[in-house]
């Protein structure tokens, strides 16, 4: 039994909810077996197709197995409201009598999302029927090491009581199912912890290995039979890969040792037609090192051909983030790995040959690590006090024109000469925000001019910039783009002829929250982030 369920959704033919996780794999399984699959609905791998975009948007369409469209925000939403009635329904079963008001929902995110993602993923639990209030995002890595620091002793893998809880700047590699991120945590006191670097890492998790393991079986049996094996014999193909994954775990550094894999009747027989020679014949002639094949169709595979083709090539472009963390950071005095990929003990022997001699620390139900902290940070939300601004945010601004600017940004209004297009930097990338701070600006509209009379009744908007560098002079320099916009509504009788207010913008939190003063008093704004 997994304590994790893949987000697969099957939906009826009406497009009503019908089953999620296993559940929906299995019973979708049997449809496609029995060709009664065409006028059902099946999802899967909903997160990594939805939010791992540049742009998105609430009008994203997401498409089943089959090809048939549903908007992306419906179905995450469904996703969610199961989640949530299937909760009540165990505590109903428990006898614990609870009402939607009595509970603070946490969804964990991971830290390398865009704002517009986690934006996202607030308006779906808005489709589940929770009310935004009732939601907090918590950022993975950060939830993973609050519950490994509050942790004893013995459920923490290769830790020490004295020296594990001296550490006071530790690593954290969370290595899920469709990301790993990286993130910095410097442990100030029992309790407040600063998140010291921005979060970086990429696609790289356990989808992405069984994946390479899938086009592996492409390459060697051919595109069309693994198309129909997964079709005709789905079943048999979901068995070949959840085996995939157990044995993908017991792969051990410096232990090389055959992993047995059983072909499929259906695939062992069709590849045979085609080849015109029996499967042992075919893999001798391909002469595949680390890939040997027996009588009834097993195969053997050593387990360093796996972490060498299906593991490792994925795998180096986030290590080669982890190095970068480490020569910024050279007083990290411990790495801590969590998620599912960190029961591989083959990765997690690569991670310490990356940190050398930094003590590399795994909790033994890491899988579940990011859960169980995401509860501990519900209860005790103020604990993280400070945050590295991932980008340099800012807005764009015209200020007087000064010797070296830009010649093509200059322009004269009224006699005086400014500098347009302006990046005016509210914060910049990797500063340290402290919980509650704030940057706010400045803005005054005039509604005078007879052409512009009519915009006292339209919403004014503010497009908010960003960007990788931490000094930007332009909206126009490179690598800087739109992010999302600030929107002040207009009152019922339109805005001043003459309108002031201050914008105030708090970046701590795991999102973004714009607040107005003007004469009328304070308020929380919308920001926009999504196309």
């Amino acid at each position: 039994m997994s304590p994790k369920a893949p987000s697969s959704v099957l939906l009826n033919p009406d497009k009503t909810f019908k089953s999620f996780g296993y559940t929906a794999e299995e019973e979708y399984s049997s449809l496609v077996e029995n060709g009664q699959h065409q006028e059902w609905y099946f999802f899967t791998k909903i997160k990594m197709r939805l939010l791992y975009k540049e742009k998105i948007s609430r009008t994203d369409i997401i498409e089943d197995e089959s090809g048939k469209p549903m908007l992306g925000l419906t179905i995450l939403g469904m996703i969610i409201r199961y989640l949530k009635n299937d909760l009540f329904k165990k505590l109903e079963q428990r006898g614990t009598s609870l009402r939607d008001q009595d509970i603070l929902w946490v969804v964990t995110v991971p830290a390398i999302w865009s704002d517009a993602a986690k934006q996202f993923t607030k308006e779906a639990t808005k489709e589940a029927g929770i009310k935004s209030d009732d939601v907090m995002l918590v950022y993975e890595p950060e939830a993973a090491a609050l519950y490994c620091r509050y942790q004893n002793m013995q459920n923490i893998f290769n830790a020490e009581e004295e020296s594990y809880l001296s550490r006071k700047k530790m690593l954290v590699f969370d290595m899920g199912g469709g990301t790993t991120d990286i993130s910095v945590i410097e442990i100030k006191s029992e309790k407040e912890i600063h998140i010291v670097e921005r979060a970086c890492g990429g696609a790289f998790g356990g989808v992405f290995i069984n994946n390479k393991f899938i086009l592996w079986l492409e390459d060697v049996f051919g595109k069309d039979i693994i198309k129909e094996f997964k079709t005709k014999h789905r079943s048999d193909f979901m068995l070949l890969i959840e085996n995939f994954e157990t044995k993908k775990r017991l792969i051990k550094p410096g232990d090389d040792t055959k992993l047995c894999f059983q072909i499929p009747h259906s695939v062992k027989t069709s590849s045979e037609r085609r080849w015109g020679c029996s499967l042992e014949e075919h893999f001798i002639k391909m002469d595949i090192v680390g890939v040997q094949v027996h009588k009834r169709g097993k195969i053997f595979i050593m387990s360093s051909f796996l972490l060498n083709n299906f593991f490792l090539p994925i795998a180096k472009d986030v290590f080669e983030k982890l190095r970068f963390v480490l020569s910024k950071h050279e007083d990290i005095d411990s790495v801590l790995a969590v998620g599912g990929l960190a029961q591989s003990s083959a990765l997690v022997s690569e991670i310490r040959k990356y940190v050398k001699d930094i003590p590399v620390y795994v909790p033994f139900d890491s899988a579940l690590a990011v859960v169980s902290g995401a509860v501990l940070y519900g209860h005790g939300n103020n604990i993280i006090k400070a945050r590295a601004c991932p980008y340099s945010y800012g807005i764009q601004t015209m200020r007087p024109f000064i010797k070296g600017d830009d010649e093509t940004k200059k322009v004269v209004q009224e006699g005086e000469t400014w500098c347009k297009q302006c990046f005016r930097a509210l914060y910049k990338a990797g500063d340290l925000v402290k919980l509650g701070d704030v940057s706010s600006y400045d803005l005054e509209e005039s509604f005078e001019d007879e052409n512009r009379k009519h915009k006292r009744f339209l919403p004014i908007r503010c497009v908010l910039f960003i960007s990788n560098d931490k000094d930007v002079r332009y909206v126009t320099d490179k690598g800087c783009t739109e992010h999302g916009t600030i929107e002040i509504e207009a009152p019922e009788d339109g805005f001043p002829v003459h309108y002031e207010c201050t914008v105030e913008l708090e970046f701590a939190g795991t999102e973004i929250i714009a607040r107005l003063n003007d004469k009328k008093g304070a308020k929380t704004i919308r920001l926009e982030f999504m196309t």
